[in-house]
């Protein structure tokens, strides 16, 4: 037994039949130990012996048989975790090399397999819908802010149900697959994170950002969104400008026609508001030149 208290026998009656048989019932709770694999954990079976056998007397003084091929199961008492397939039983003989007479036992295969159905419910599902939201960071816009705690939101509720499998499990060489699954997601939502905390520090820069390289924008803006099908908003019900002649009806001068125009003006002929509206015009005309430059210069880094 591999019972830490291994105690004697219980006192019980002996029955003594007319033709000289003796039978004594000694009742025992016996413990073994049983090697577990949890490779297919919820949905694994594990298969224990159980062997049955005198370490004192050889064969020639106690001969185990087994009267029957299977275990006896009419007294086993059902268990919530763990379903019994079968007990089958065998009679094996064993020599030893220091020893002639031989030594038997009986052992008892042990077939169990555990009930999924309450692991399904509180392990499996659950882990399928919070990982059923990792992708989803992808698709949330960047000005919303909440890209970064969904992921660690997603993570830390992976390291819960990682968590809650190791305390349902007893200690093995082998790593469950749903181990593996765990540790896999847990590893790519925080690849994914660390990667959208960089996309946010892109994202958000501002108008004293530095332009965007000429090779991120040939590499990124060319090459990778045509091959991601990446586009603006509009690009595609864009009509293409008239670059020669008169351009359209409504479209307003540009900056640099309507500087030209303010520097054609003859100086002779203006009075002096006239200097100073068109010193006000130039320095809006600046202003929003600036500015439309910076949020060029924010649009292209929100378009990397």
């Amino acid at each position: 037994s591999a019972d830490d208290r291994f105690g004697g026998s219980t006192d019980t009656n002996v029955v003594l039949s007319w033709d000289g048989r003796v039978t004594w019932d000694a009742p025992a709770i016996t413990k073994s130990s049983c090697k577990v694999d949890v490779s297919f954990f919820p949905f694994d079976g594990q298969r224990c012996r159980l062997t049955f056998g005198s370490w004192t007397h050889n064969g020639n003084q106690i001969d185990l048989q087994n009267l029957l091929d299977v275990g006896d199961l009419r007294d086993f008492v059902e268990n919530v975790e763990w379903e019994v397939l079968g007990m089958p039983a065998r009679r094996n003989v064993v020599t030893y090399g220091c020893c002639s007479e031989p030594y038997p036992d009986v052992t008892y295969t042990l077939l169990l397999r555990r009930r999924a159905s309450f692991y399904v419910f509180n392990l499996l599902l659950p882990c399928l819908m919070v990982s059923f939201l990792a992708p989803l960071g992808f698709y949330l816009p960047a000005d919303s802010g909440e890209k970064v705690s969904l992921g660690v939101t997603v993570l830390l509720a992976l390291t819960v149900f990682q968590l809650l499998v190791a305390e349902n499990m007893p200690p093995s060489e082998s790593v469950p697959l749903i181990g593996e699954y765990y540790i896999a997601t847990m590893t790519m939502i925080t690849a994914s994170t660390a990667l959208t905390i960089f996309i946010m520090n892109i994202h958000h820069c501002g108008a004293g950002a530095r332009p965007v390289p000429p090779w991120a924008r040939r590499l990124i803006l060319q090459h990778l969104a045509r091959l991601c099908r990446v586009q603006d908003v509009g690009d595609s019900c864009r009509s293409p400008r008239s670059t020669s002649g008169g351009g359209d009806p409504g479209e307003t001068p540009t900056d640099g026609e309507a500087e030209g125009e303010g520097r054609g003006c003859p100086r002779q002929r203006c009075l002096c508001h006239h200097r100073g509206l068109l010193r006000n015009v130039t320095y809006i005309s600046s202003s929003l030149r600036g500015r439309r430059i910076a949020q060029r210069r924010a649009g292209d880094w929100k378009k990397v």
